[in-house]
């Protein structure tokens, strides 16, 4: 290769890594304060369902952004009878489906969650809320935990405030060995999530089932669940 040959190749490689980083640019946004970011993965995607939760109409800002480092799974995150709540007084009840003529009992319901993952990848929404808010969504939010996540969205750089998620506690049973039954997936919950990421559109309702691994629970309807309050 010539030097004028190597100078041009040379060129041209600069322009494309100088391009490469161009489109790595994050765009900066400002969070008002008194305000954080809370990154919706799961049912909160849906605005409606965002609004009942904070019990207001939101009419801030929504985001579609990607969030480094994390796995999307189907996972057993609440005990059909909550132990906290029995504890508090209220009455445990036995909940089963009938397969053919078997009676199946259920232990317990299946929710989206997302655990660490090195070269992880989801998308989701990013809503901005009041720090008030956000202490309520943490007593909402039993089963997770709150983590920042201020530097791992792929979109933004942030000022005036920080971003937040709730990922799932460390994997364990949420019955006791002696506990017979299965987990379910709420059809009406399922809908309620696959609904939300229809009306994003197609390219985010694309993601969301790549960054999402398969459910492997039956998925049964309210209606078609049996509670018997026990004595």
């Amino acid at each position: 290769m010539t030097r004028r040959y190597l100078g041009i190749f040379l060129c041209i490689l600069f322009l494309f890594s100088m391009f490469g980083l161009a489109t790595k640019r994050k765009s900066i946004l400002r969070i008002p304060e008194g305000s954080v970011g809370i990154i919706a993965y799961g049912s909160l995607i849906s605005l409606p369902s965002m609004e009942q939760t904070l019990g207001r109409k939101y009419e801030g800002p929504i985001h579609e952004v990607h969030l480094a480092g994390y796995e999307r799974v189907w996972t057993c995150v609440r005990p059909w009878n909550d132990p906290q709540a029995i504890a508090a007084g209220a009455k445990k009840i036995d909940a089963y489906f009938l397969r053919d003529t078997e009676r199946v009992p259920i232990i317990g319901a299946a929710e989206l969650n997302i655990y660490p993952k090195k070269k992880g990848w989801i998308n989701g929404i990013l809503y901005l809320i009041t720090n008030d808010e956000l202490l309520s969504l943490d007593k909402r939010e039993r089963g997770y935990r709150r983590v920042d996540v201020t530097d791992k969205i792929e979109e933004f750089r942030f000022r005036g405030g920080k971003v937040y998620v709730y990922e799932g506690l460390p994997r364990s049973p949420v019955a006791s060995s002696a506990d017979k039954g299965t987990t379910i997936l709420i059809k009406e919950f399922l809908d309620l999530v696959i609904a939300a990421c229809d009306l994003r559109g197609k390219d985010f309702r694309d993601e969301f089932d790549k960054s999402t691994k398969p459910y492997a629970f039956p998925v049964l309807s309210y209606k078609n669940i049996v509670r018997e309050k026990t004595k």
